[in-house]
């Protein structure tokens, strides 16, 4: 069977991706459960250097469940006029303890907060983990009506 292609449909090129995981957006943030559901969950993030960076409570589910899969993915979408375009990435993941200053205030400062910035302390620290996602899969495009 061969499938036309649709003229509605066009897949997002790397640096087109790339721009949209560098705005502030809200992602989305899938992992699976223990009990096999997916867990998803809206989240602020850092796209750098082929990593997703996604600060997380220790003891926050999406953590729990990427320490015993080590895998995420993250999703983001963004509507300008009639044309919806949308990058979700997927990998391996791993956990950093405690979360690097540098994120935390790039973090700040891509969503234009001061939560970092207002000063955290050992035990805010102790609490939060970095989630990284290296992305191995790519999935981009963008679509109208």
């Amino acid at each position: 069977m061969i499938r036309e292609a649709d003229p509605n449909k066009r897949r997002l090129t790397r640096d087109e991706a790339v721009e949209l995981l560098s705005r502030p957006l809200v992602g989305v943030f899938s992992s699976l459960s223990e009990g096999g559901w997916i867990h998803s969950v809206p989240v602020h993030f850092l796209y750098t250097d082929g990593q997703v960076r996604v600060l997380a409570g220790a003891q926050d589910v999406k953590t729990r469940n990427v320490e015993r899969i080590g895998q995420g993915t993250v999703c983001v979408e963004v509507s300008e006029g009639n044309t919806r375009s949308y990058v979700s990435v997927s990998g391996p993941v791993i956990v950093h303890r405690p979360p690097g200053a540098p994120d935390l205030q790039a973090l700040d400062d891509k969503y234009s907060r001061d939560d970092f910035a207002e000063g955290w302390d050992d035990e805010s620290f102790a609490s939060a983990v970095m989630i990284v996602v290296s992305t191995q899969r790519w999935i981009a495009w963008a679509d109208w009506d």
